[in-house]
Formats: structure tokens, C-alpha cells, sequence
């Protein structure tokens, strides 16, 4: 249940979304720039026409083919935001593209089926792949298992929010945390699927439930009373960075995501 005069995820997603499709003038500028324009095989399509089509599909879930490639091969490299000229963010609109046409596609409960099937096969490779090369220990020490769910007895300087997948090749989390150590900063580790930061089900077009998981990640997060989250997995990163999810994260659990 939302609580009174919270913002609730779709509610933000849709306003940013109007003010971005008003803000827009289909000059074409971030198609031009755009890494995924060659793969997705649409070099040869007018730009303004590409990201005209895209405001269409954010509207209606209905556009050229040319902008739904470009809306599905997006790489999120964010070279687009750069090169417009007019405040808008065209990543975040390729996002919502993607939302409007599983919207299209599909009706709510098949929607919602997929997040959920979406979201079990990540969490059982993320938990099968750590569980197979780390003891209890270790992965105590990267936020899993009863660790999860405590809380530090002073609040530290951060926490280290890692994502999900960083977990199957945990080498890698494991060596930022030597490093954190060696410096001397005080952390607290969060992440794996009990952190989710609800991407499966906006993937799928499910945004209510992608709120939800995402809310109930960011008040998890406030636990620790650091006010400050790093974050490791560059998904998680742009998901919670959204203009739009950030006005309405700051209503679930303010803290600064970096």
C-alpha cells in the first residue's frame, strides 16, 4: 500500500515520460551518435523518422519497425543524452518504448507471468553459480544468507550495493572489497535477488510490480542510515538513476546512489 502523497513508480515513469515526449523536437541527433544504430541493421533510416517512431511507441506501443529495433537493440550506452541539444533523455524514452510495446503485446497477467519467470531464473543462476564456489563465509561477507537481513551496529560510510550478476563471478565483488578495506572505509554489502531492483519486470511490462521491487529494495537499503549507496551493476545504476525513478525513490527512502 502507498502511503499518503507518495509518488507511486508508474506515476513517475508516465509524467517524466510526457514531459520528455513534449520536450522532443525528432531532430534525430541521438540516433545519429547511437552505438546500436549499425547491429540493429537501421543505418539506413531517416534518424528523425527512427525517434519519431519511438515517441509513438511510447504513446501507443505502436511504431515503425525501424523503432523497435532501435528501442530493443539499445545498449545503454547513454551517448544519446549527450548529444541532445534539448534536456531530454532519449535512453529513458527507448525504455519506455520497450514498456509500451510489451504493453501492446501482451495483456497485464502474461506481463506479470514473464517478470516472475524473468526474475526466477536469474535469482536460481545468481544463488547456484555463488553457492557452487563460495562457502558460507564468504558469502556472508558479500551480503547472502543471514547477512541479508542484518543490520550494522554503527552506521557505516556506505553501502556497497552489488547488483545480482556480479554474484556469478564474485572474484570480481570480492576484490573491490579488499580495496574498500585497504582504504579504511566502513560498508555495509547489499545485493542478489533479495535486493532486486525490479529491471525483470519492467523488461516484461510489468511497471506496478517493478515498483514494488524496486521499493522494497530502496527501503532496505535506508536501513543502514549511511545515506550514501555505491552501486556496482551499471543496470541497477541506470535503473534507479532515471529522472523519474529518482523522484520517486527520494518518496520511499531518500539516500544518495552513485
Amino acid at each position: 500500500m502507498q502511503p499518503m502523497n507518495k509518488v507511486s513508480f508508474e506515476t513517475a515513469l508516465g509524467e517524466h515520460a510526457e514531459e520528455m515526449l513534449d520536450a522532443c523536437t525528432r531532430c534525430g541527433k541521438c540516433v545519429e551518435v547511437c552505438p546500436s544504430v549499425g547491429p540493429a541493421g537501421i543505418s539506413d533510416t531517416k534518424s528523425g523518422g527512427i525517434i519519431g517512431g519511438i515517441l509513438e511507441l511510447v504513446r501507443t506501443g505502436n511504431g515503425p519497425e525501424a523503432s523497435r529495433k532501435w528501442a530493443q537493440s539499445c545498449m545503454q550506452s547513454g551517448a544519446c543524452i549527450k548529444a541532445c541539444d534539448y534536456g531530454v533523455n532519449p535512453r529513458f524514452l527507448l525504455t519506455m518504448a520497450r514498456l509500451g510495446i510489451a504493453k501492446s503485446d501482451n495483456e497485464l497477467a502474461e506481463r506479470r507471468r514473464q517478470g516472475v519467470e524473468r526474475y526466477r531464473d536469474g535469482s536460481r543462476g545468481v544463488t547456484v553459480l555463488s553457492r557452487l564456489q563460495l562457502d558460507t563465509e564468504v558469502l556472508e561477507r558479500l551480503g547472502q544468507k543471514s547477512a541479508s537481513v542484518s543490520a550494522p551496529v554503527e552506521a557505516p560510510d556506505f553501502v556497497f550495493y552489488t547488483g545480482c550478476n556480479v554474484l556469478k563471478t564474485p572474484h570480481i565483488a570480492l576484490l573491490a572489497l579488499d580495496i574498500m578495506d585497504a582504504l579504511g572505509v566502513t560498508y555495509q554489502v547489499m545485493g542478489g535477488p533479495s535486493h532486486c531492483c525490479g529491471i525483470a519486470q519492467l523488461k516484461s511490462g510489468d511497471a506496478e510490480m517493478a515498483g514494488r521491487m524496486g521499493s522494497n529494495t530502496m527501503e532496505k537499503l535506508s536501513h543502514s542510515n549511511s545515506g550514501q549507496v555505491i552501486s556496482w551493476c551499471p543496470t541497477c545504476y541506470v535503473q534507479y538513476q532515471k529522472p523519474s525513478c529518482r523522484r520517486w525513490s527520494d518518496n520511499v527512502a531518500p539516500a544518495r546512489l552513485r
